[in-house]
């Protein structure tokens, strides 16, 4: 795939990162589409794909809040509740969304990132035209800080990738990473910095409780979005438009999870992050 370069010493480089980082900041940054999505509010999704149906649930229960707000939505997107994240900003007018790959962007292109996302029973989601479509028109972002030419989800490059998708962000959402799970060492390195994250208030997330990360649900949440810069883009009493005529994934019955008896979401593909 066709992709441009940008360094510390160009102005377009994210600030947040240099902000953050100093010159801890990733020498090289990748990309395919439009960087300034990153000027944007931004919202950073990680999340475990070890979670129960409930986490699915609370999950959708706080994005009914959080779908309101103008922003940016980054990410990996490939976890089940990250997709279910990244299948919302895709029906949002208010939202766009920025892919940030461990793979190499002369190797990774719109087409293999949706595809090796969106495995069974994953592969047939709604929001498929809208996602190529603004690929097709250059209205995402692709991202990545990996060789160029690396062809496969290396650990380090998943881990670097992880870290550097929360610092672009002005806050991050981690619906739920148990004690021992990738997610849950990266959610506790954000936990020692000043960068704002937050989970909901369910009982699943006592161990990013326990890191001091709060927890909100889709009454409080809207306190903690507004005190960090998030604008509300419609008034919670209007319905925001869908894309297309479509349905929200939150709008719909969820897909995969009807109720909150499922004990567990397993999948071929191992937790990523």
């Amino acid at each position: 795939m066709e992709y441009k370069i940008i360094t510390p010493s160009d102005s377009k480089y994210p600030q947040k990162l240099i902000k953050r980082l100093g010159d801890k900041c990733p020498d090289k940054i990748y990309y395919n589409g439009q960087l300034e999505l990153l000027d944007h509010f931004t919202m950073a999704v990680l999340c475990s794909d070890k979670g129960t149906g409930n986490t699915l649930l609370e999950t959708n229960q706080v994005l009914f809040t959080i779908r309101e707000y103008q922003m940016n939505y980054i990410g990996g997107w490939y976890s089940v509740i990250e997709t279910e994240i990244f299948r919302l900003s895709l029906f949002r007018e208010n939202a766009t969304t920025t892919l940030f790959s461990a793979k190499g962007l002369a190797v990774e292109t719109f087409d293999s990132f949706l595809l090796d996302r969106f495995y069974p029973p994953l592969h047939e989601f709604p929001e498929r035209d809208e996602y190529f479509r603004r690929a097709k028109n250059g209205e995402m972002l692709m991202l990545s800080i990996s060789n160029p030419d690396e062809t496969r989800q290396l650990r380090k490059n998943i881990m670097e990738r992880s870290w550097i998708t929360c610092v672009l962000a002005d806050i991050v959402f981690i619906p739920y990473a148990p004690k021992g799970s990738k997610t849950y060492t990266i959610a506790n390195k954000i936990s020692k910095t000043n960068i704002p994250v937050f989970t909901t208030d369910s009982d699943e997330c006592k161990d990013l409780h326990k890191l001091g990360i709060p927890g909100f649900n889709r009454k409080t949440v809207n306190i903690f979005l507004e005190s960090k810069g998030a604008k509300i883009a419609i008034p919670h009493t209007e319905s925001a438009k869908v894309i297309n005529g479509y349905k929200s994934p939150i709008d719909q019955q969820l897909s995969f999870v009807r109720e909150a008896t499922q004990e567990e979401l397993k999948f071929e593909k191992e937790d990523n992050v």
